[in-house]
């Protein structure tokens, strides 16, 4: 993903109340968001790419403005070293009359439609002084107001800061932040925010593989629920169930409802659950899986299989491909490879194609070979390769595209 280009524009509080040392670490977050920026988000500072300006400011007509183009400022070196040679005004607070001059001599001569101001004082501005509006530039670009408590220790205005962001307002509202002391603002965490926020919009490639079904299907995800799961990989396998019911739903199909899908999770011998009957309408099932409970309790596989195979013969219809996704490191209590493979031969004849996802390094190999093939002898390695997947652990299941393997393979007749 990348971000920008983007325009970033400060305005820096340089009033007595902030004092001389907190006036040297604003200055010095204004340039470790750029080279945050610029090292972890790749941001391109340059003609033709993102820019940055600084406007400090104090009382009536005292802003000074440093950015880049100006004439002396050719690279975003010189302007990081035009902030550090910025000089305390250390007079009053007028703040609407400094971001109203940003707006006018500053945002009007960035070209880039994907800006951000970050405004960075104390949050106490002389409004009986200064009458202009706090919210002149949040009008037209979204602005992060940073409030931070002064030299005598009082605290920002939040009313202040909310008019400054336009927060509460049909316009562009943006962020405001309070912090006890400008030190705060050079914290690792601190830092990561700001710009997390600048990206708000990075553009992502789409590396999605289109998936095709040439004929209708109904398609089972059969989710362990057991304790060997654990609820917090219960709630990752939720996630990953979600994302595989979207990809088969939008898939392209000979019709518009081709393809249904249906969420089952399970347990012990008598612990089954129907959460989602076969639906294709996506969110109807996000919801339902969303609201999913973790059952807790023993693993028997052999009793899920069976489950479905009666649920399949019920609900499935006619031409429709049956096909199970089943969620299983091959561990069941007191279940044979030799049971499971009569169970598994009894799913294969009612027409039924099992796929089966083993998460983790305490699989039982064996049984999960024969649930996928059937067979407890004479492995086949390549039908095991197209309906057999593995991940070291439940993290891995949204990493990268996995689940759009899993999805292309169950998709191909």
């Amino acid at each position: 993903c990348t971000c920008g280009p983007v325009d970033l524009l400060f305005v820096l509080d340089s009033s007595e109340s902030i004092g001389l040392q907190n006036f040297q670490i604003a200055k010095d977050f204004i340039i470790k968001v750029i080279d945050r920026l610029s090292k972890d988000e790749r941001v391109k500072f340059e003609p033709g790419e993102s820019r940055v300006g600084v406007v400090q400011y104090s009382h009536n007509n005292t802003q000074e403005l440093v950015a880049m183009g100006d004439a002396n400022i050719d690279n975003i070196g010189a302007l990081k070293q035009a902030v550090k040679n910025l000089k305390w005004i250390a007079g009053g607070t007028h703040t609407g009359e400094a971001l109203q001059f940003s707006k006018e001599n500053l945002l009007r001569r960035f070209t880039s439609n994907n800006n951000v101001a970050i405004v960075i004082t104390d949050g106490r501005s002389d409004t009986l002084r200064d009458r202009t509006p706090l919210t002149s530039l949040c009008e037209v670009t979204p602005v992060v107001s940073l409030g931070i408590g002064d030299i005598f220790r009082n605290n920002p205005n939040p009313d202040q800061l909310n008019d400054i962001a336009c927060l509460g307002m049909p316009r562009r509202q943006g962020l405001s932040i309070q912090r006890d002391n400008y030190a705060e603002l050079l914290d690792d965490s601190f830092l990561q925010n700001i710009t997390s926020y600048v990206c708000r919009e990075k553009k992502c490639p789409d590396y999605t593989c289109p998936i095709t079904f040439a004929n209708p299907a109904d398609i089972m995800l059969l989710v362990d629920s057991s304790t060997s799961v654990g609820s917090k990989n219960f709630d990752t396998t939720k996630n990953f169930v979600k994302r595989l019911a979207e990809r088969f739903l939008e898939a392209s199909k000979p019709d518009e409802d081709s393809v249904r899908v249906s969420v089952v999770q399970y347990s012990g011998r008598n612990q089954q659950k129907v959460e989602v009957p076969f639906q294709r309408n996506y969110t109807v099932i996000a919801k339902a899986v969303d609201n999913m409970e973790f059952m807790n309790e023993a693993t028997d596989v052999n009793a899920a299989l069976q489950y479905i195979m009666g649920l399949y013969q019920r609900s499935s219809r006619a031409g429709a491909k049956k096909k199970v996704l089943v969620f299983s490191d091959g561990n069941s209590q007191g279940i044979t490879a030799r049971a499971i493979e009569r169970t598994v031969q009894e799913v294969q004849q009612a027409g039924i194609e099992v796929y089966v996802l083993a998460v983790g390094s305490q699989v039982n190999e064996p049984n999960v070979r024969v649930l996928v093939t059937g067979k407890s002898t004479n492995y086949d390695v390549v039908y095991g390769e197209r309906h057999l997947f593995r991940v070291p652990d439940y993290t891995s299941l949204l990493r990268g595209v996995f689940y759009q393997t899993v999805s292309r393979k169950i998709a191909v007749d």
